[in-house]
């Protein structure tokens, strides 16, 4: 990105002024409100990725039973009560068997 430097992004956008590329993030900041990404929003982006670290993690927080996650949107129960993280709870009730763990990822995905 040529404003705040990632490499990685879900959809790569450009600069209208100069067509340089922009990540997702930066593209639809600048087309929503036409001003640049600040920079306190990009070191908070960038903190957030960084803060999956397992060992700082709650060791009181709740884990997938499946999937051993501990970070969910929502926390469901399987039909014998244990505890799933969201997707793992949704996949066993929309398909009827144990989401495959080849499926997981360290971010939640927004809609």
């Amino acid at each position: 990105c040529s404003h705040c430097l990632v490499t990685s992004t879900p959809l790569w956008r450009r600069n209208p002024e100069n067509m340089q590329p922009l990540c997702n993030a930066c593209g639809l900041y600048l087309q929503q409100r036409g001003t640049p990404r600040p920079p306190e929003l990009i070191a908070a982006s960038t903190e957030e990725e960084d803060s999956t670290d397992e060992s700082e993690r709650d060791p009181s927080a709740p884990e997938c039973s499946h999937c051993q996650t501990h970070v969910t949107s929502v926390w469901r129960r399987s039909k014998t009560g244990e505890q799933l993280c969201n997707a793992c709870g949704v996949y066993l009730r929309l398909r009827g068997k144990p989401r495959p763990l080849s499926l997981k990822t360290k971010k939640i995905k927004p809609r």
